[in-house]
């Protein structure tokens, strides 16, 4: 699985509650049109590729709001709870495994 948060223009920064050193949005830290940063946490858990979460932990928030992109590989069984466009909130399910 891999998330990505998607700041907008104007946003405050991006939080990540398991890493209290990062800073985005900084004014000494700017791009060249067409560069972009990214951060990858991999290194931290070689078996489960990432930073392991339990269901429903909130992994961190937006300081003035954005959105996040969520890319899954799921199994055939996987049923949608959610619309297109609808708003989540922590904790909500995304959707359910059926058997």
């Amino acid at each position: 699985m891999s998330m990505t948060a998607v700041g907008a223009t104007n946003v405050g920064s991006v939080v990540v509650n398991f890493d209290k050193n990062l800073r985005t949005n900084l004014k000494e830290k700017s791009l060249l049109p067409g560069e972009f940063s990214q951060l990858s946490y991999k290194a931290l858990s070689p078996r489960l590729a990432g930073v392991p979460l339990k269901r429903g932990q909130e992994v961190g928030g937006f300081r003035l709001g954005s959105t996040v992109v969520l890319v899954f590989s799921a199994p055939h069984s996987f049923k949608f709870a959610v619309e297109p466009e609808q708003t989540v909130k922590m904790g909500q399910a995304l959707g359910f495994v059926h058997s």
